[in-house]
């Protein structure tokens, strides 16, 4: 059969020209499309495929966009996160000693800042350590590597005795001399000078950790000073604690905030004598201790740790109550890496 449109030889059963695309009805025959070209064919095609590839394109692009705010958002979630890492960005709010709100993140920023004594001043902090919690995991990492590091170093403890903190009515003649028979100031004090290797005689004594209170809760007030020469100094006051535990060695983390930070000061042992006046009742009530370390912020080096502790000891004799305070202070300076 010869297509009467093209003259090219085709099917006789054919319903369609396969060169011209001309249609036959009966004996009759409808051209319905206009004959192409092979290069008007090729072209088509070639539009198709680009138009396919131009979708697969902006699928592309939609889904590296949506990736891309997907990561954005997720860095934000982070960076408005609570965390007590030193190294994530934190959204904590902290309220200064006069009473500015401030939220944990990275950068230096100025506070104001209450010592124990109620002196407040102005301060230069590190963001990263505004709040107790922040503070605690700073000062655990660095108490735990000085312990690991065990370098050398020189120790020294000495006791005060307030005079407008002892209360001892009609019998301070007599139990004031044996108190302080048994404490030592810090004129007749000795330091110790120990080489490196004895870590046991950090904070926390005859411990592999240097800190082992873990509930920030039990911090009082806290901050992060940064120094002139750039040393960082942490300052931790503890809440006040009656009788503390004694943790046992190999403990790792305890309630108690004066045995997980400090060296409790058995001021009972020391003024055995004073049993000799029958006393029925002691207790001994830790109030405002104080950790103060200064060390190297990139090196985590400590420079120098002092401790003090303020012991009220309230004694019940069968004829008085007596009252008296004893100021513990443990200085640990000179460390040699």
């Amino acid at each position: 059969m010869i297509c009467p449109n093209c003259n090219k030889n085709i099917d006789d059963d054919s319903r369609f020209c396969r060169f011209c695309g001309v249609e036959f009805i009966g004996e009759e025959t409808v051209i319905d499309i206009e004959p192409e070209e092979p290069e008007q064919v090729v072209e088509k095609v070639a539009s198709k495929k680009q138009k396919k590839n131009i979708i697969k394109l902006c699928i592309a692009l939609m889904v590296t966009i949506v990736v891309a705010v997907t990561v954005i958002l997720a860095v934000t979630s982070i960076g408005d996160s609570d965390s007590g890492d030193g190294n994530t960005l934190k959204k904590e709010t902290v309220t200064d000693a006069e009473g500015k709100e401030y939220k944990e993140g990275w950068g230096n920023t100025t506070i104001s800042v209450k010592d124990t004594d109620g002196t407040v001043r102005e301060i230069k902090t590190d963001k990263s350590y505004l709040s107790a919690s922040s503070i605690l995991a700073e000062y655990t990492a660095v108490m735990n590597q000085l312990k690991n590091d065990s370098p050398a170093f020189s120790k020294i403890r000495y006791q005060n005795l307030p005079t407008e903190h002892q209360n001892l009515g009609g019998l301070g003649g007599l139990v004031l001399p044996i108190i302080e028979k048994y404490v030592t100031s810090k004129s007749a004090a000795n330091a110790v000078d120990y080489v490196a290797g004895n870590s046991d005689k950090l904070p926390v004594i005859d411990s592999s950790y240097g800190c082992i209170l873990t509930d920030s809760e039990k911090i009082k007030n806290a901050y992060c000073e940064i120094l002139d020469d750039g040393m960082y100094k942490l300052v931790i006051t503890v809440v006040d604690e009656l009788n503390p535990e004694i943790v046992p060695y190999g403990t790792t983390s305890t309630q108690s905030a004066i045995s997980g930070i400090f060296d409790p000061y058995n001021a009972l042992e020391q003024i055995t004598a004073i049993s000799s006046l029958a006393l029925s009742e002691i207790n001994f009530n830790y109030t405002d201790c104080t950790v103060t370390i200064i060390y190297d912020y990139k090196t985590k080096h400590v420079q120098s740790l002092n401790q003090t502790m303020n012991i009220d000891i309230t004694a019940n004799a069968h004829i008085a109550e007596l009252k008296a305070r004893i100021v513990d202070i443990t200085e640990y300076t000179q460390f040699k890496y």
